[in-house]
């Protein structure tokens, strides 16, 4: 019962802050409004650009997206990867992610 709590919290918890991210997102990048209306492949084709060019916020969209699968396949490692990239440039959000990717 405890890992579907955690299960559910992991899930629910990076949603939640989806929309507070947006707003101090609001240039991150086109991509970010793009998966906001729920075209993830589309957005997941815009934000990837970006990531590898080392745009931090679109570098945490991007591992959300890994994360969830959302416009891509689920990838665990490639989450992680790109939750260190942000993280590297001090993005809090995914420095909170690594920290909950590491207790599971």
């Amino acid at each position: 019962m405890k890992a579907v709590g955690l299960a559910l919290f992991l899930i629910f918890f990076p949603l939640h802050l989806a929309a507070e991210e947006a707003v101090s997102n609001e240039r991150c990048s086109s991509g970010l409004a793009i998966y906001l209306e729920g075209e993830y492949a589309k957005a997941f084709e815009v934000l990837k650009v970006e990531a590898d060019n080392g745009l931090g916020c679109a570098q945490h969209w991007v591992a959300r997206m890994y994360q969830l699968g959302h416009g891509t396949p689920m990838n665990r490692e490639l989450s992680k990867t790109y939750y260190e990239l942000a993280a590297g440039q001090g993005f809090e959000q995914s420095i909170m992610q690594l920290e909950l990717l590491r207790k599971n």
